[in-house]
């Protein structure tokens, strides 16, 4: 059984697919402009989650010529909409509600038989269907009256709000299954072709998100002033990692305390290093990732040890912020739109110049940070990394990732736990890693065994959550960090969305900071992401530090945490 999967540029679409009752191999993957000539023998059509709305991203007719086929259609989130407004319905800017729980109370349905009240679902969407007309019927909603399920009366088509895929809905597998099981199994031949109209024929479309009408309350901003436009070297650089040209490095000497490197995002930052253990020392392995036949370069590195006996304690470093808070506001305004759900934006600051080895000294002042490197790369490149964050394990054959989300001063575990926008950013990043992590991993492998948990640094207390999956067999650490990186939490979801955010508001390039440094021990490889990170220039030092924006962020508020992570330089 052959299903077409539309994926709509969004950063869950392969936790759906790892939803979906057949073999991947029977799933044709396709974007919205290719989907039509895919339909052809198609024993069903699942159209995936996405930014946008349904008619910039091109579903809608789409849905009326699977209605005028019969073909069973499952609509995700944006598949959702797009399944309403080719019957009749609107769509309006709603509250944003981006990983957020709820309870979806379901009514008896037609292609769900036996589900029936209510089901714990997480929510991904800023926009809403309202005025649903026949032949639709509404199957859930919230107790506000939010629209989160839709079928079809005729024909074997179901839309869903909220996200089935995501580890916050733990029945979402079974109600993929009921659906194929009722509407895709028991489908017969197409018989009368239906047309993919309303009631009365007419289709009620969404106009662009600027004309829904008033945004929520908080989007319109003083941050309607414009970002200046990113270069095309930029938008090529940070619109995902497919498209990226690598540049080589023939690598002969690396000093520092790992031996695993992958750079963060930014114009020439584009190249993965990958090493093993040998007798007599280290190889270093460089990789051009973007070839099919990928050519390798060998050299040598060797680990230092720096001396901590009398650490140096930093002055407050100057913070690049003058525009930080309207940035923000330019990013909820961009959620309300319905076109990104979370962005993390950095800032720098500028310290003195001085030696690596005493930078990283002074990082460790208050006990040795849980990742720390100092690295010295040929022609010069320099940076120090005192790193909280684990982006990805590889042991064998199992794969773990890390992601860490939410930030409270020291003693504050309590609030952390108890903040809503926290634990929503720290949902949205989980959700994403998954993602990357069904990418390379054997299906239904990838589980969450601890969706929220607490590290206590001496400067700060921090959310992360534990993702786990088993890598499919003759794939390595080498698939595993092109899956997992730019790392999410220093993204933002949907990944490509974010990557484009980032591009027109930040005015340099990340350099090392955001990007993987990592060992390789025997048949463990261990990856920290570059956070807490500073790098060298001809003026002395740059240190990257930020936040993760959702529509719950309080400017002022995430100013704050900004200037709380940069406890660690003292």
């Amino acid at each position: 059984m052959r299903v077409v999967f539309v994926e709509n540029h969004d950063s869950f679409s392969w936790n759906v697919i790892d939803l979906l009752p057949v073999a991947r191999a029977d799933v044709t993957v396709v974007h919205a402009t290719e989907a039509l000539a895919a339909l052809d023998g198609a024993a069903a059509l699942v159209v995936g989650p996405g930014p946008m709305d349904p008619v910039r991203a091109g579903l809608v007719d789409l849905v009326r010529v699977a209605a005028d086929r019969r073909l069973p259609t499952l609509g995700v989130c944006l598949g959702h909409q797009a399944l309403g407004l080719a019957f009749g319905a609107t769509l309006e800017r709603s509250t944003p509600a981006h990983g957020k729980r709820a309870l979806a109370h379901f009514a008896e349905s037609r292609l769900l038989p036996g589900l029936r009240g209510a089901l714990e679902v997480m929510r991904y969407h800023s926009l809403s269907v309202r005025a649903v007309r026949s032949p639709l019927s509404v199957i859930a909603a919230l107790e506000d009256g939010t629209v989160m399920a839709l079928e079809h009366q005729s024909l074997p088509m179901l839309g869903v709000q909220f996200h089935p895929d995501s580890f916050a809905t733990p029945g979402g597998r079974a109600l993929i299954e009921r659906f194929f099981e009722h509407a895709v199994s028991r489908s017969g031949p197409a018989r009368e072709r239906t047309s993919g109209r309303g009631a009365d024929g007419a289709a009620s479309l969404v106009v662009r998100p600027g004309d829904l009408g008033p945004a929520p309350e908080g989007a319109q901003s003083k941050a309607a002033a414009r970002p200046r436009e990113p270069s095309r070297q930029e938008v090529a650089s940070t619109s995902g990692t497919a498209s990226r040209t690598p540049r080589l490095v023939r690598a002969t000497e690396l000093e520092g305390a790992f031996a695993l490197l992958a750079p963060g995002y930014g114009p020439d930052e584009h190249w993965t290093l990958v090493s093993q253990l040998s007798p007599g020392g280290t190889d270093l392995v460089l990789c051009e990732a973007e070839q099919r036949e990928p050519r390798w370069f060998s050299g040598r590195v060797e680990a230092v040890t720096p001396s901590f006996s009398s650490p140096e304690l930093l002055p407050a470093p100057p913070l690049d912020d003058q525009h930080f808070e309207r940035d923000v506001e330019t990013i909820r305004a961009t959620i309300a739109a319905g076109d990104v759900y979370q962005v993390n934006l950095t800032l720098r600051a500028r310290l003195k110049a001085m030696s690596g080895e005493r930078l990283l000294s002074s990082l460790g002042r208050r006990g040795v940070p849980r990742f720390a490197a100092w690295v010295r790369l040929p022609g010069g490149d320099e940076f120090v990394t005192a790193s909280p964050e684990l982006l990805v394990e590889v042991d064998g054959r199992r794969v773990r990732a890390e992601p860490m989300k939410g930030t409270a001063p020291p003693g504050q575990r309590a609030w952390l736990e108890a903040s809503q926008k926290d634990q929503a950013e720290l949902a949205m990043i989980t959700d994403l890693v998954r993602d990357d992590l069904q990418r390379v991993c054997e299906p239904r492998s990838v589980e969450v065994p601890s969706p929220r948990r607490f590290l206590e640094l001496p400067y700060v207390v921090q959310a992360v959550s534990d993702v786990v999956g088993t890598l499919r067999e003759g794939l390595g650490v080498n698939e595993v960090l092109h899956a997992v990186h730019p790392g999410g939490s220093v993204t933002g979801a949907p990944r490509p969305a974010a990557l484009e955010v980032i591009s027109r508001l930040e005015p340099t390039p990340r350099r090392f900071y955001c990007g993987t440094l990592g060992l390789s021990l025997g048949l463990t490889t261990r990856c920290a992401l570059l956070i807490r990170t500073g790098w060298k220039d001809a003026e002395g030092w740059q240190w990257g530090v930020g936040n993760g924006i959702t529509w719950d962020s309080d400017a002022p508020a995430e100013h704050a945490e900004v200037r709380l992570k940069l406890g660690a330089i003292g």
